[in-house]
């Protein structure tokens, strides 16, 4: 039996404070494999050993940090959940819509001492103090101004970073075969 890895003080956060405009419903909301797919993302980040997580958004019955400028893109929630929930060595950010996502890849991230993102993929991405203000809007542009950069991603985790953000990828994402 492989041996739980910790990570001591370092926090984990689904992104879910958006509109879902493409998908026609809240995506966070959507079952996936007999669970809400907010629940699929926090379960994700505790079996990495996580012993905090939130869920950036509105969602009665959650832990949540809401969003100081709601419905404003995934930056606006990082930026809100840095400033609300300081005092962590470590946040490790994930999106709702990417229910294929490995803990594996989740790993190689935190791996990373001074943070970083998959090249390709701004989310998920693993952040560490200090924090800089920032004007910034894309979640790239704020990732490097806080000197966080992209790193590889694993060869066999490819297939998983898919995001569902229309009906035809979801489509796609429930009849993937893991």
């Amino acid at each position: 039996m492989e041996s739980m890895v910790s990570y001591p003080g370092v926090v984990g956060v689904v992104l879910a404070g958006g509109q879902s405009r493409r998908m026609g419903r809240d995506k966070a909301l959507l079952n996936f494999r007999g669970k809400v797919l907010l629940l699929h993302m926090m379960d994700t980040l505790y079996s990495l050993g996580l012993k905090d997580v939130f869920v950036s958004g509105s969602f009665p019955g959650y832990p949540c940090i809401e969003d100081s400028l709601p419905h404003t893109g995934p930056v606006q929630g990082i930026k809100s959940v840095l400033r609300y929930k300081s005092g962590y060595k470590g946040y490790l950010f994930v999106p709702v819509d990417m229910p294929l996502l490995p803990a594996r890849a989740l790993k190689g991230l935190l791996s990373q001492e001074q943070g970083g993102y998959y090249t390709g993929w701004p989310l998920p991405a693993y952040i560490t103090p200090p924090f800089f203000p920032s004007s910034r809007n894309s979640v790239r542009g704020f990732l490097s101004e806080q000197g966080i950069y992209p790193v590889s991603l694993p060869n066999d985790c490819d297939d998983f970073m898919k995001n569902a953000n229309t009906p035809k990828e979801w489509d796609e994402v429930e009849s993937y075969e893991c």
